[in-house]
C-alpha cells in the first residue's frame, strides 16, 4: 500500500533521488576505470550497498550493467515513494565477483534485499564466457554429450541427500536436480571438483539456505570433455608463520588500534601495508569472505606482516534480518574462506552496520569488535576530513573504523597516525590491544574500545 507524501516528503524524495541517480552515473563510470568501485548509501529509510569489480571485457560488461541497473532500480522503486519505515531499514546488497578458470570467466552476480516481510529476497545470476570462443557458455559445455550431462544430475542428486544435519524432501531436491540446465546457472571448477551452488527453495527451503556440494573430479573426469578433466588429487597446504612483535615497550604508551573493512584491495591494501612501518603500525582488517580468493596474495602479506585477520561476514548482511542457518553460513563461509588462505580460521566477527543480537553471537561463537570512532570515510571520501575526525575524537584504547576499499580512507588513516604518533600513540592490532590491556576476549561481549583495566 503507497503511502501519501506531504510536501515535506516530496522534497526527501527529490533530494534522495538525485543522489542516488549521481551514485549510479558513478557506477557506471567506474566500470570504465582501472580500479574497483564501491557504493555505500545509507538514509532514514534504506542501507545500499554495491560492490563493482573492473571488467574490461565488454560482452562482459553490458550484461553485468543491465542487471545492476534492473536490480537497484526494482529496489528503489520500492522505497521512493515510503517517507519513514519502522525498524528494520530497508537493505540492498549487490556483488559482483569474477573468477577464472583455464580460458572461462565466471561472473556471479548476488542480490539481497530487505523490503519488508520475514526475510531477504536474493537474486543469483551466473554468467560464464569462453574467451576462445568469445562467446557465453552453460555447463554443459564442459560434458562430452548429454547422456553425460544426465550422469551427473543423478552424482548431484546423491551429493545433496547426503549432506549431513540435512533432512530433505526428496522429491523436491530431485525436481531441484533434474538434468535441466536452468537446475544448473551457478557452478565453479575447483582444485577439489565442481562445485554447484543450488540457492534457496531450489532443492531446499529458504531456511536451509543455499546448498553447494563439492563433486569430485574422480568421479566426473570420464564425462567432461578432455581439456577440463582434473586428475590431480593434491591440495595446497598452507603454512604460514606470521611476525610477532615485542609488546613490551609498548606497555605504557597509549594505544589505538585502526581496523579496515569491506576489503581487501589489491591496490589500496597494499598501499596501506607498504606505509604502516613508517608508524611501527599494525592494523586489524575485517575482511568479506567473498573477496577472500581474488585477494589470497594480499591476505596472505597481511597475516605475515603481522596484521589482524578478522570477518566481516561473507556478504555484508545485515546479521538481525538472516535466519539461523543464513547467520551462520556468513560466517562458516568467511571463517572456512580465509583458513584456506592463511591456514586458521579468524576469531574476530566485525557484524556489518555493527548489527548483532545476543542471540546472533551465540551462533556466531566469535570475538565481536565493533568501534568508537567513525569518521564516515565511506560518504565523505575526503582523506583530510578522515584524518581530522581520527585525530580530534583520538584517546587511549579507541578503536577506530575506516574501509580498505577506498583510496581516501587509506590515504586519511596513514596521515591520522602521522600526528598521532607525534602525540605518543603506539598503533596496535585489536588482539595486540587485548594482550597489553590485559583483556581475555569473551564472545558473549562487543568491544566498542579497549581501556586499561
Amino acid at each position: 500500500m503507497k503511502r501519501h507524501l506531504n510536501r515535506r516528503g516530496k522534497i526527501l524524495v527529490l533530494s534522495m533521488s538525485l543522489i542516488i541517480l549521481i551514485s549510479g552515473i558513478f557506477v557506471i563510470k567506474g566500470l570504465n576505470q582501472k580500479e574497483e568501485l564501491h557504493i555505500l548509501e545509507s538514509t532514514d529509510n534504506y542501507d545500499l550497498k554495491i560492490d563493482y569489480p573492473n571488467i574490461e571485457n565488454k560482452k562482459i560488461k553490458q550484461k553485468v550493467d543491465e542487471y545492476v541497473k534492473k536490480q537497484k532500480d526494482a529496489f528503489l522503486n520500492n522505497v521512493k515513494e515510503v517517507e519513514d519505515i519502522e525498524q528494520p531499514k530497508y537493505d540492498f546488497n549487490l556483488s559482483v565477483n569474477v573468477n577464472d578458470y583455464k580460458d572461462i570467466t565466471h561472473v556471479y552476480m548476488l542480490t539481497f534485499a530487505y523490503t519488508g516481510g520475514a526475510h531477504y529476497t536474493r537474486d543469483d545470476t551466473s554468467l560464464y564466457y569462453d574467451s576462445k570462443t568469445k562467446e557465453f557458455v552453460d555447463l554443459k559445455y564442459f560434458f562430452k554429450d548429454e547422456e553425460s550431462f544426465k550422469k551427473l544430475s543423478s552424482i548431484a542428486y546423491y551429493y545433496v541427500l547426503k549432506l549431513e544435519d540435512k533432512k530433505f524432501d526428496e522429491l523436491w531436491v530431485k525436481k531441484g536436480t533434474d538434468p535441466t540446465i536452468d537446475n544448473y546457472r551457478h557452478f565453479n571448477f575447483k582444485d577439489e571438483g565442481l562445485e554447484l551452488l543450488f540457492p534457496p527453495y531450489q532443492v531446499a527451503s529458504w531456511a536451509d539456505g543455499e546448498i553447494k556440494i563439492t563433486i569430485p573430479y574422480e568421479e566426473i573426469n570420464d564425462l567432461l570433455k578432455e581439456e577440463y578433466r582434473n586428475k590431480s588429487k593434491e591440495e595446497e597446504v598452507v603454512s604460514i608463520i606470521p611476525e610477532v612483535r615485542d609488546l613490551t615497550k609498548y606497555q605504557d604508551k597509549k594505544l589505538i588500534a585502526f581496523t579496515f573493512d569491506d576489503g581487501p584491495s589489491e591496490t589500496n591494501t597494499n598501499y596501506l601495508l607498504d606505509n604502516l612501518d613508517k608508524y611501527d603500525a599494525k592494523v586489524t582488517f575485517f575482511v568479506l569472505g567473498s573477496r577472500v580468493n581474488s585477494n589470497k596474495e594480499t591476505i596472505k602479506r597481511a597475516y605475515l606482516e603481522g596484521n589482524d585477520i578478522g570477518s566481516h561476514t561473507y556478504n555484508h548482511r545485515n546479521l538481525n534480518l538472516l535466519s539461523d542457518v543464513a547467520l551462520m553460513d556468513e560466517v562458516k563461509k568467511t571463517n572456512d574462506a580465509i583458513k584456506g588462505v592463511i591456514g586458521k580460521s579468524p576469531t574476530l566477527l566485525r557484524p556489518p552496520y555493527g548489527n548483532l543480537t545476543d542471540h546472533g553471537k551465540e551462533l556466531a561463537n566469535m570475538n565481536i569488535v565493533l568501534w568508537n570512532i567513525d569518521p564516515l570515510d565511506w560518504k565523505y571520501k575526503d582523506k583530510n576530513r578522515v584524518a581530522n575526525e581520527i585525530i580530534e575524537h583520538a584517546h587511549d584504547g579507541a578503536i577506530v573504523l575506516v574501509h580498505d576499499i577506498y583510496k581516501s580512507s587509506v590515504e586519511g588513516a596513514l596521515l591520522a597516525m602521522e600526528e598521532l604518533q607525534k602525540q605518543g600513540y603506539a598503533f596496535v592490532t585489536i588482539n595486540e590491544m587485548a594482550q597489553l590491556r590485559g583483556i581475555k576476549l569473551d564472545t558473549t561481549t562487543s568491544y566498542f574500545s579497549m581501556k586499561k583495566q
